[in-house]
């Protein structure tokens, strides 16, 4: 064989061997679309905040945070639960790459709780895509159910949507209407004579006690039309609940519209946000006795715990 030739031959052999090693590895024939610059990709008519590679380190310091908590603050009659809320790219598996392995980040959160007295409750299945905003990252309170189920059969309490009474907004543009989401939407949220006497007391912003903030829907953030959106502490007073009950959640911007759901089933609700508020001042604000506690946090927060403090 002429050299030039063998030589040549050779290279190929060697270009196509590093093809095959990168379409191994996931990369060069991997599915999907890398996100733009800002991390957004678009896919199923959603915008999504690509999460990224799953930082597993992350999500067991995020359970040592957890159990930290617990025992720096909780005593042995309050009930622990966490629960870890997909972001909606979990929905969308094949849609983006690098794709984020999920499977790892839950197995890292939840390995490091085992044994904490900390329960765990899955909402994987209580949730799918069209359960979350298409402009946004957050989930619909219209579309929690599921949700509610499978928080109310580990916490031991009932809610039936069907006892609230929708409001409609359209035009809603969510978070990502900044990097291009341009198609308006409609955002509900859910009302009840107990949402309506429920009196919140809100660090941030106290001189607004009212559960649905409604002139956040004229911000630049309007789905802060959930407890006036991001504080270090809330604390709601729920005078119609049907029980004595009360509840701490410790939480994200997810926890904002949930917890008006809850506030039938619990007399009062703290939310506590250690995003804002260093985790050992807690004991200046909030006494802890037989409350149960839920930690509930997004896969965002999972896999970059180090700004809970």
């Amino acid at each position: 064989m002429n050299r030039k030739v063998g030589l040549a031959a050779a290279g190929l052999c060697l270009a196509a061997a590093a093809l095959l090693g990168l379409a191994a590895a996931g990369g060069l024939f991997a599915p999907g679309v890398r996100p733009d610059e800002n991390g957004i990709y678009t896919a199923k008519g959603h915008w999504v905040e690509a999460l990224g590679r799953a930082d597993t380190d992350s999500a067991s310091r995020f359970a040592e945070k957890l159990k930290a908590l617990k025992a720096d603050l909780l005593t042995g009659q309050n009930r622990a639960f966490y629960a870890i809320v997909p972001d909606k790219g979990y929905y969308l598996p094949g849609e983006v790459k690098p794709a984020t392995d999920y499977a790892a980040l839950f197995a890292a959160a939840d390995g490091g709780l085992a044994g904490s007295g900390i329960e765990k409750i899955d909402l994987t299945g209580a949730l799918a895509l069209e359960d979350y905003y298409r402009t946004d990252s957050h989930w619909r309170q219209e579309r929690l159910s599921a949700v509610l189920e499978a928080l109310g059969g580990a916490m031991g309490f009932s809610v039936d949507l069907d006892d609230f009474d929708p409001v409609t907004v359209e035009g809603f543009i969510g978070a990502y209407g900044k990097y291009g989401a341009n198609e308006p939407e409609s955002l509900t949220y859910l009302v009840s004579g107990v949402t309506d006497a429920a009196v919140c007391d809100n660090y941030q912003y106290p001189d607004f006690t009212a559960v649905y903030d409604t002139a956040r829907l004229s911000t630049d953030v309007p789905y802060d039309v959930f407890l006036s959106g991001a504080s270090p502490l809330i604390t709601i007073e729920s005078p119609l609940a049907a029980t004595d009950r009360e509840l701490v959640v410790f939480r994200d911007s997810y926890a904002s519209s949930l917890v008006p759901l809850l506030l039938g089933q619990y007399c009062r609700v703290t939310l506590v946000d250690i995003r804002y508020m260093v985790s050992g001042l807690v004991p200046q604000y909030l006494e802890f006795a037989d409350q149960d506690v839920l930690f509930l946090y997004s896969t965002y927060i999972v896999n970059q715990s180090a700004m809970l403090r």
